[in-house]
């Protein structure tokens, strides 16, 4: 009986112990949006699409950031919204990039004559709470934003980006 007792008590602790060591949450970029056009510089949103592959929720705590486009770092940060993702669910989390006109213009020719433009987008995902419980995890995602639309015409940054390439 009590053979049992600490089978079944220890089957419990290594499951909750798998619960507090969760699997990295699968990151996206899902469009990328001029959002706004100052002096100094432009703002773009970028929105990102969390898959939770694990079997409890997540708790996102923070992101931080770095996107390149066609190679050249044009905006880094964090992001400090919570986010909570069930179980095998998707959550959404729009970043605030801001980008000096100096980054872009080393790029602005390779848009106008490019039919796209490459993108990489790397950082980190603080999930579960901060010190023994808390996790962090690094991410890296590349593809390519198509510039030129269905017909010929420019395509807008708000088009949603094609299937993500995985490094």
């Amino acid at each position: 009986m009590r053979v049992a007792l600490f089978g079944l008590l220890a089957a419990l602790l290594l499951t909750s112990c798998a619960a507090l060591r969760p699997v990295a949450p699968e990151v996206n970029l899902m469009g990328l949006v001029m959002d706004e056009v100052t002096l100094s510089h432009i703002n773009l949103v970028a929105n990102l699409r969390l898959f939770n592959p694990n079997d409890v929720s997540l708790s996102v705590e923070g992101v931080e950031y770095e996107l390149r486009l066609n190679g050249v770092r044009v905006s880094s940060g964090q992001a400090l919204r919570r986010l909570d993702i069930g179980a095998r669910e998707f959550g959404t989390l729009d970043l605030r990039l801001a980008s000096a006109y100096a980054d872009l213009f080393r790029f602005f020719n390779e848009i106008q004559h490019g039919e796209e433009l490459d993108f990489r987008l790397t950082g980190k995902i603080q999930v579960g709470g901060f010190g023994i419980l808390g996790h962090t995890f690094a991410f890296d995602q590349a593809g390519k934003i198509p510039l030129a639309g269905k017909n010929g015409g420019r395509a807008p940054f708000a088009d949603p980006l094609g299937p993500p390439r995985r490094n």
